[in-house]
């Protein structure tokens, strides 16, 4: 079967996301500064220490913002194993290798992955646009199949 790569980056729900994502840390980092500002104006320490508060929380800032740039966000499969990586903390991608799976269970907003070993790796795609959560699981369903994998269909149930 021919491998796959769904490039994550380009969905506008994750661009959205993310600006909210560097909103809340602009918030968070200009409270830390005028936090630090009063705490140094207080002890009347040399303006300068102000300057440097500012200056490391706008630092930061600008490296969350660069990181969150560069990250790379995907979901792809080859012949060998099922491999993804969402979000920008985490370095390494996660893999899941295809001798090791026993059973894949499609759910409507996730895939679960149930290893021979009896440990289940739990896949959450609800915070992607529709479309690539159908594109993810119909290409994994495919591939599967083509390796034998057994493939269970969880419906959607109002409880």
């Amino acid at each position: 079967m021919e491998s796959f790569n769904i490039n994550l980056n380009q969905t506008t729900e994750t661009g959205n996301r993310y600006k909210k994502f560097l909103v809340i840390l602009m918030v968070l980092f200009l409270a830390a500064a005028i936090l630090s500002f009063l705490i140094l104006n207080q002890q009347n320490d040399p303006r300068e220490w102000i300057f440097l508060a500012f200056g490391i929380y706008g630092l930061g800032f600008i490296y969350f913002a660069y990181a969150g740039c560069k990250a790379k966000i995907y979901f792809k499969a080859d012949d060998f194993a099922i491999e993804y990586q969402f979000g920008f903390f985490l370095k390494t991608p996660t893999s899941i290798m295809w001798d090791v799976i026993k059973k894949i269970r499609l759910g409507p907003t996730y895939i679960t992955f149930s290893k021979k070993s009896g440990k289940d790796k739990k896949v959450q795609l609800g915070w992607l646009p529709y479309t690539k959560v159908i594109e993810i699981k119909d290409k994994v369903n495919s591939f599967a199949q083509s390796k034998g994998v057994d493939i269970e269909i969880a419906e959607f149930s109002k409880e």
